[in-house]
């Protein structure tokens, strides 16, 4: 590629990037993107000629790997529940045992804290439940039980935390939301340029359900120390 070719590239890379930057309001997001397309139109492009000569994510997003080889499914569910209410995203890669999540620092940091919280007391709740239930004389297995629990917790946590997100994101969040997206979705395909959907879900147990529900509605999914830091999603 020549010299003029390149600063036309770069030129369009800084367009998209100010396009699709989480702090651009919309009139800048509109004007910038605008103004890409033009270029690439008048010099023949495709934007993926663009995105595949940036190396770095947009500025303000980032990527953090977990790996968690012990309750995977469940566990990936929980975290992009969090995740979108806290205008992050999560990609699993199930053959690794692990996830990513895509956001900016302080609202990644509001994921993993409130991650952290969450699933170490519903190993905890869940073990102690269990128990109970089998004294109980409870016929579900072990294993069936469990899934239901997790399943109906993280049901009753998205029910949760979607209303605050929904009158966010349909209120004084809007332009953010739309913007932070775009953002997102652009270092999600630079990540992953191939990445294709499936679906992680598991079969459980009514009666685990039911307990997993109740469990999910009650519990405080921020520790109180942590309160101070974070973001969206505090104080649920």
């Amino acid at each position: 590629m020549n010299e003029v070719n390149d600063k036309i590239t770069e030129k369009i890379a800084q367009l998209l990037a100010m396009a699709e930057h989480p702090n651009s309001n919309q009139n800048e997001a509109a004007v910038a993107l605008e103004k890409a397309q033009a270029l690439l139109l008048r010099h023949n492009l495709e934007r993926a000629d663009i995105l595949n000569t940036q190396q770095q994510t947009p500025d303000g997003i980032g990527k953090l790997g977990v790996t968690e080889l012990n309750g995977y499914t469940w566990k990936i569910n929980l975290a992009a529940v969090l995740a979108k209410s806290n205008l992050c995203r999560v990609i699993g890669s199930p053959s690794s045992k692990s996830w990513h999540i895509f956001g900016s620092y302080d609202n990644v940091r509001a994921v993993v804290g409130m991650y952290d919280w969450i699933t170490t007391q519903l190993v905890w709740m869940c073990e102690k439940e269990f128990r109970d239930y089998k004294n109980d004389e409870g016929t579900e297995r072990g294993q069936t039980w469990k899934a239901g629990y997790f399943m109906g917790a993280i049901a009753a946590i998205k029910g949760r935390l979607a209303p605050p997100m929904e009158e966010f994101k349909y209120g004084t969040g809007h332009d953010l939301v739309i913007i932070n997206d775009a953002a997102l979705s652009t270092a999600v395909k630079q990540v992953y340029p191939r990445l294709t959907s499936r679906r992680v879900g598991g079969n459980g147990g009514r009666d685990g359900q039911s307990t997993g529900k109740a469990a999910g509605g009650n519990m405080n999914l921020t520790p109180t120390k942590q309160l101070g830091t974070l973001r969206l999603g505090a104080g649920v």
